[in-house]
């Protein structure tokens, strides 16, 4: 999803519930700023909705949520909405009050990359990810190449890395002891196309 600044007025957390509950947009909150996802093209929806499925039919013993569930960040003070997550623990935990559900222990973080998000995805969200103690791993899926990145926490700042390229590659993911291949996250999808190189 590609996330613009809304406005530069400060937000608290009750303003930004509200937001929440009357808009029929989605809009991640960054310490007193919002930021207002809009609509993923093609690619990126195919993407997600193939990722959400997979992960769900897969045999594991996690619970797989879409993108409509948020992720609170307590300590930064900050919600995302991924394109998919996974609690692995006994529970699901959630934040208390403010009308939407907010979970608080993911195991596995889902984004889909397009142009106008890869930067923030990689950076500003995994940053705040990493704050989470229950957060052990990130896959990352590229709606303009095949092309999938996961980032497996091994020890508290010790991340393995992996990446796929190749349409029969087994991607490797740990929190649910399982292995799917890359062509699934890209069944029936036409790849956004790159902008050209600048000369």
């Amino acid at each position: 999803m590609n996330a613009k600044q809304l406005t530069q007025r400060y937000y608290t957390r009750e303003d930004y519930f509200a937001l929440l509950r009357t808009s029929q947009h989605k809009y991640e909150y960054l310490n007193g700023r919002v930021k207002m996802m809009a609509g993923g093209t093609v690619a990126h929806a195919d993407i997600v909705g193939n990722t959400y499925y997979q992960l769900r039919a897969a045999d594991h013993n996690c619970k797989i949520n879409n993108s409509e569930m948020a992720v609170s960040v307590q300590l930064l003070n900050k919600y995302f909405f991924p394109d998919a997550s996974a609690v692995c623990e006994a529970e699901a935990a959630y934040e208390p009050g403010g009308g939407i559900a907010r979970l608080t222990n993911p195991a596995l973080l889902v984004e889909v990359l397009s142009e106008g998000t890869a930067d923030y995805d990689r950076t500003t969200k995994f940053s705040a990810y990493r704050q989470l103690p229950s957060f052990r791993e990130y896959l990352l899926i590229d709606s303009r190449r095949y092309n999938v990145e996961t980032y497996y926490r091994e020890q508290s700042d010790l991340w393995r890395i992996a990446n796929y390229q190749e349409l029969d590659q087994e991607v490797r993911i740990n929190t649910l002891n399982i292995t799917l291949p890359l062509s699934v996250f890209y069944e029936g999808v036409v790849l956004d196309p790159e902008p050209p190189a600048v000369p």
